[in-house]
């Protein structure tokens, strides 16, 4: 019934929203008083933390170039404003709960809205440019801990780098063998077009993905800017750490722990992974066999965390221009859906 599928949307919505903010807040709890006493007694580099502020946004904005990147490569009209009106909505919509339509699948809706039979190589855009960002995270977590200069990395530590690697590895091959296959390939995506329901929208999406064989620089351009980009947001990390303590764990030791952390957040599990990125933040750094007395993790995560709610406000400034009208869109269209599923 509807009003059922009405009360299930709204507690799983509370739940999304309530367990992580009572993690966050329990983290929060967990830090010494004698660490805030620390935190808000000495002088701060305001010059770093608003460095780390533009280092953030820079690095947001390009990966919203990144996506309109692999839009153009799929043969889809797409300008550079567009890109980024949507992507900063998108954005927004990381943080707030939209019934059953996120961030992803809101910009694909739209930059597909006014051009008749380009929906399914949308959806494709926003999940391939999904993954390959993960994908660039990956590598970066296993290339900084490979090059640690660590001698003993702890156990955990070392577990990551292994998975990472093993991850990394299969999703090369499998997005080489997606993109770059034979016939063989093709004869399971004309089988997939036959089953039911979805079958036809994922053969659309096979092929769309595939039509980047011709363009195989495009993948490789994707994937290092992915790389670059989690490389300065582990940057704005850093900087957040030098403007805020005396003493802070080195570069390296920030990308050694920061993507992995950002790993973490990027589980569908809460809004904008709040309260999962900040405690695995917390908990890789104190794995540093070096951590300086006093420096506290979570606080370092809290004014990350403060720093990407400020850019998803520039989302919030292109809804107030636009009055809501795309939100209210893909609501419709959510609600359409739901209802034909019931």
């Amino acid at each position: 019934m509807e009003w059922e599928s009405r009360l299930s949307r709204i507690a799983i919505t509370l739940i999304k929203v309530v367990v992580p903010a009572v993690l966050f807040g329990y983290l929060l709890l967990q830090v010494p008083k004698s660490d805030y006493d620390l935190f808000w007694g000495q002088s701060k580099r305001w010059e770093l933390l608003v460095s780390a502020q533009v280092v953030a946004l820079a690095a947001i904005i390009f990966s919203f170039l990144r996506w309109r990147h692999l839009v153009l490569a799929f043969g889809i009209p797409f300008e550079r404003s567009e890109a980024l009106r949507l992507g900063f909505l998108g954005y927004l919509l990381n943080f707030v709960s939209f019934g059953s339509v996120g961030g992803d699948l809101f910009k694909a809706i739209l930059v597909a809205k006014g051009k008749p039979g380009w929906r399914t190589e949308a959806v494709a855009s926003v999940l391939l440019d999904r993954a390959i960002g993960l994908l660039g995270l990956v590598i970066l977590a296993w290339l900084s801990l490979v090059f640690s200069q660590i001698s003993e990395l702890p156990t955990i530590l070392v577990g990551i780098r292994r998975g990472a690697g093993v991850l990394a590895c299969v999703s090369i091959l499998a997005l080489v063998v997606a993109v770059f296959s034979g016939s063989w390939l093709e004869k399971w995506i004309d089988w997939m077009e036959t089953l039911p329901l979805a079958g036809q929208s994922l053969a659309r999406m096979a092929r769309a993905v595939r039509r980047l064989r011709t363009q195989p620089l495009v993948l490789i351009n994707l994937l290092v800017t992915a790389i670059l980009i989690h490389a300065l947001l582990a940057s704005s990390v850093f900087l957040i750490s030098a403007g805020v303590y005396p003493a802070y764990p080195s570069f390296v030791e920030h990308l050694m722990v920061v993507p992995p952390a950002m790993a973490a957040g990027a589980l569908p599990l809460a809004p904008g992974g709040i309260g999962y990125q900040e405690g695995a933040l917390a908990g890789l750094f104190r794995l540093l066999p070096d951590l300086p007395v006093g420096f506290s993790g979570i606080l370092v995560a809290t004014i990350y965390r403060l720093i990407t709610l400020f850019v998803a406000g520039i989302g919030l400034f292109f809804y107030w221009l636009s009055h809501g009208r795309e939100f209210k869109l893909v609501n419709e269209l959510s609600q359409n859906e739901d209802s034909r599923s019931n």
